[in-house]
């Protein structure tokens, strides 16, 4: 693949320098100052793919020019200004960036591979004459990205030149919709965007001189597109109501579309929005369904969205089969078309097949969620039947140690284990989110309230709930994502040393002495090592909950594969465990689930081992853990 050229017009040598160094490893970086202090547009040459410049004041006092230049170039440009405010005067384009000084290296390289990329994907675009650039937004105007009712009402709406407001919840495709809506009408010039989130009046002054520039370069009326109106304070309003009258005034009307993540008719009964400001924004109102009340369109839209990304990503066509659509259609998409294009472009990319079935499918639920190693192709074969055999045989003397028919087992554990997975990961999302937000609402709780010893006894109180909760789903997660065992020989003590290192803070949190005897038994099990570790680690963990303040446990290897853990339990905890290992030892309504040490029992089965309690001794429990030896 041709490397890619990146021109440098800097005033200050310093700048052009560092930018050299921080490009030049993965580019060709060409440096050079302007010609006689001011720039001139024949500077340039058109075998670059990427033009960086620096914004002096004489050329900043012409944004209009620098953009009607940007939109012409046959490359990508990125504008490096000397302010942020400035910065928000140039609106991010298809191949336009903007960049404030001080900027940090990873900001410049995240904005460089962006331009690029885009480039790159235009580039292909207008290859093909029958392909137009608005034709990236109209498409989100048909079905089955809308509903046949929405893209109906939406082209009637876009016809008209009135004030629009698009409605629906996160990832519903509003902003996409109103771009859409900008370029289905001819007759309609450039378009500015307003962030709600950012209204003062300094933002409305720069984007009032972007609407004048705009005004002053092209005759057709300008689209002024409002992004997420409900998140504007009181004040806010009033400032944007009065914006948009004194520009009205002065220029007569401009096109407004308005996008709003909540129904703000029910914000204007609440009198949270001023009435004034709303009927102004929704002359035309179009809701968007979110994707659970569009379940009978999943398979159409997933099939559209591999149609699309398999284009992007050079695969032949990609069908979903009847499990994987049955899939979608039963999740609950709480970023609705956003999260679902994203599931689907990550599957594509890291499967790389023409026919995805339900277990292929690659959700979001944590960073960690990635694709097994493969093994050398060469060697595929060979590994393949080995791992298998070795996976028969310990499915084998489980199977023996639980007494339990091989047919049976190898039946039931497979549909256990994948119904346990999906309801672990989609319990988990659907947990995520809030609990997101309960962070935030704390730490701003506790930035802003006056009072200190409230801040102190919030945190106290609330801190470390938060953090528990927070830990709890990682681990639902962590343990949803692991697949069938990858074997191989572990050093259980080696592993069982490392672990109790880690947990070290915890044990002096609960006042607890571990207390370790060896006995000599150092052969290696086999077993999966990532496995392994989160069994013992939470196993531990576990224990340190369950055991008596201030007492010792002792963790003691009594032979060979074996691992037992002894402690004194609380008294108020004496049927917390028992239960999920001996069914007659206590009913499930005394019981509490032990969800770390249910999670490591899963796990240790699945790896060919079984885990008991001792629960005889009237005070102390003896958990025992045993492996395959390798």
């Amino acid at each position: 693949m041709q490397t890619k050229r990146i021109l440098v017009i800097e005033e200050s040598e310093v700048v052009r320098e560092t930018l050299a160094l921080i490009l030049g490893r993965e580019f060709v970086v060409a440096k050079r100052p302007f010609g006689k202090g001011v720039f001139s547009f024949g500077e340039t040459d058109r075998d670059v793919d990427l033009l960086i410049l620096g914004v002096t004041p004489a050329i900043g006092k012409e944004p209009s020019s620098l953009l009607r230049f940007a939109d012409k170039a046959p490359f990508a440009v990125l504008f490096l200004v000397d302010s942020k405010s400035a910065a928000r005067a140039i609106d991010d384009r298809e191949r336009v960036g903007c960049l404030a000084k001080p900027f940090s290296p990873y900001e410049l390289k995240e904005k460089v591979g962006q331009l690029l990329a885009r480039r790159n994907i235009l580039s292909e675009a207008l290859s093909h004459p029958s392909v137009e650039p608005q034709g990236e937004f109209s498409r989100y105007l048909e079905f089955p990205y809308l509903t046949r009712a929405a893209a109906s009402l939406v082209h009637r709406f876009a016809a008209t030149g009135l004030p629009i407001l698009i409605s629906g919840e996160v990832g519903c495709g509003q902003e996409r919709v109103a771009r859409g809506i900008h370029f289905l009408g001819a007759r309609f010039g450039s378009w500015v965007s307003l962030h709600s989130a950012e209204i003062n009046n300094a933002y409305l002054d720069q984007k009032s001189l972007q609407l004048s520039w705009c005004r002053s370069s092209e005759a057709p009326p300008v689209t002024l597109i409002i992004e997420n109106v409900d998140w504007l304070s009181l004040s806010g309003q009033a400032e944007l109501l009065n914006f948009l009258e004194e520009e009205e005034a002065k220029f007569g009307k401009c096109r407004l579309i308005t996008t709003a993540r909540v129904d703000i008719l029910e914000k204007v009964y609440r009198d949270e929005l001023l009435e004034s400001l709303y009927y102004k924004l929704a002359t035309l109102k179009l809701s968007l369904r979110p994707l659970r009340e569009r379940r009978e369109d999943v398979p159409a839209i997933a099939s559209w969205f591999c149609q699309v990304y398999a284009s992007h990503l050079g695969l032949e066509e990609v069908s979903l089969s009847a499990g994987a659509n049955e899939r979608l259609r039963n999740y609950l998409w709480f970023g609705n078309l956003n999260e679902m294009e994203t599931v689907i472009a990550r599957t594509l990319a890291l499967q790389r097949k023409s026919w995805i079935e339900a277990t292929d499918l690659i959700f979001d639920f944590s960073a960690a969620g990635e694709l097994p190693e493969l093994p050398a192709f060469e060697a595929l074969a060979g590994s393949e039947a080995q791992e298998k055999s070795e996976l028969e045989r310990a499915e084998s003397l489980t199977q023996e140690r639980n007494g339990l028919h091989a047919e049976t087992r190898a039946e039931n554990s497979h549909s256990q284990r994948e119904d346990l997975s999906v309801l672990i990961h989609e319990l988990a999302h659907e947990l995520k989110n809030p609990m997101v937000t309960i962070k935030t609402f704390a730490q701003l709780l506790t930035d802003r309230y006056q009072d200190e010893n409230f801040r102190d006894r919030f945190q106290d109180v609330v801190g470390c709930d938060i953090e528990r909760m927070d830990d709890l789903l990682e681990l639902m997660i962590e343990f949803a994502d692991f697949t069938q065992p990858r074997w191989s020989k572990v050093p259980l003590q080696e592993k069982l040393r490392s672990v109790l290192n880690e947990i070290t803070d915890e044990c002096a949190r609960r006042q607890a002495q571990i207390r370790w005897k060896g006995n000599g038994y150092s052969r290696e099990i086999k077993a999966d090592e990532t496995q392994v570790k989160y069994v013992l680690k939470n196993v531990l963990l576990a224990v340190l909950s369950q055991a008596k303040m201030g007492s010792d446990i002792e963790v003691n290897v009594e032979k060979q594969g074996c691992v037992a853990i002894s402690y004194l339990r609380e008294v108020a905890r004496v049927a917390s465990i028992t239960h999920y290992f001996d069914k007659s030892s206590s009913s499930p309504s005394e019981s509490v689930l032990p969800l770390r040490i249910l999670l490591a029992k899963q796990l240790v089965e699945r790896n060919g081992g079984h885990m008991t309690l001792d629960y005889s001794d009237a005070e102390k429990d003896i958990l025992r853990m045993e492996f395959l030896i390798a």
